[in-house]
C-alpha cells in the first residue's frame, strides 16, 4: 500500500466516508488544503481535518467502520504532507 492509499484508507476509517471515498481527486484536494494550512504555520486540528474532508467528500460522517481507529492526526498529517 503506498502512502496515498494508506492516507485514503485512514481518512475513510476516521471520518466515515463512503467506501469509494476519497477518490484520487478528492484525496489530492484534501492534501492540498492540509498542505496550505501547514504552509501558513498551522498544525491542522481534528476539526480542521473534519471540515476539509467533509468539503471534498460529501458523504463523510455517513459511514461507520468497525475496528480500531488507528488514524491519528500526526499520521494523517505526515501522509498528507509527504512529497
Amino acid at each position: 500500500m503506498n502512502s496515498d492509499q494508506e492516507l485514503a484508507h485512514k481518512i475513510k476509517i476516521k471520518f466515515g466516508t463512503s467506501p469509494n471515498e476519497p477518490n484520487w481527486q478528492q484525496l489530492e484536494n484534501i492534501k492540498r488544503d492540509v498542505q496550505a494550512l501547514v504552509a501558513k504555520g498551522i498544525t491542522p486540528t481534528e476539526k480542521d481535518w473534519a471540515e476539509i474532508v467533509k468539503r471534498h467528500c460529501p458523504d463523510a460522517g455517513s459511514y461507520i467502520y468497525k475496528g480500531a481507529d488507528t488514524a491519528d492526526l500526526i499520521t494523517l498529517m505526515q501522509l498528507a504532507t509527504k512529497k
